[in-house]
């Protein structure tokens, strides 16, 4: 359920950035970023540095969606296509490297609170040179305005590779497009005891 959260905080941020040109949680946006820079976390809430905060947008979408809202639609059909690229992108192991690559360059920046677009901008031009050429596109919906704003697309290509992850860490661990169509009562009792144990 972490995992799949982490999924839907992406795009859920990816459809804000394109509708309004900005995030609703700074926090939460920057728990997903750095989740890029977890190496071999001993639990899916280890990604998130073990703090339900970080996530507690993904866990609200991810519950609101499986109920059917239909102002989700969007972010819906952007984490089924990231759930279907991680499985591509897992395939092709120079891709896996020059990801790698490019999130280590990141990291070596320093933190996010003080170099933050500097850290954005190598996150989404590695997206740009990887998971973006792979078929199907994340193609987001949103406002001319803002997506011709450099700065909002680089976010937004930013936050889908923080989204990949969180796709590819729920593949890891057992998750699966059957569960998606049978176990969504599960997973949002799951996601609401998570939110109530903030």
């Amino acid at each position: 359920t972490f995992a799949l959260a982490g999924g839907y905080q992406a795009a859920t941020f990816a459809h804000e950035l394109a509708q309004s040109g900005a995030v609703s949680r700074r926090d939460c946006f920057a728990g997903s970023l750095e989740s890029l820079f977890v190496v071999n976390p001993d639990s899916t809430m280890a990604v998130f540095n073990h703090d339900i905060n970080r996530v507690a947008l993904g866990l609200r979408t991810l519950i609101k969606s499986f109920n059917k809202d239909k102002a989700y639609l969007n972010i819906i059909k952007y984490v089924l296509t990231l759930l279907n690229l991680q499985g591509k992108f897992l395939q092709n192991n120079a891709m896996v490297q020059q990801v790698q690559q490019g999130i280590q360059q990141a990291h070596h920046l320093g933190s996010l609170d003080d170099h933050e677009m500097a850290i954005i901008g190598v996150l989404a031009d590695t997206y740009s040179k990887t998971i973006s050429q792979l078929q199907p596109r994340v193609i987001i919906a949103g406002q001319p305005f803002h997506l011709k704003n450099n700065e909002v697309t680089m976010q937004i290509r930013a936050i889908l590779l923080a989204g990949i992850r969180s796709a590819v860490l729920w593949k890891q661990v057992g998750g699966s497009h059957l569960q998606l169509l049978f176990k969504r009562k599960a997973y949002i009792q799951q996601a609401e005891q998570l939110l109530k144990q903030r």
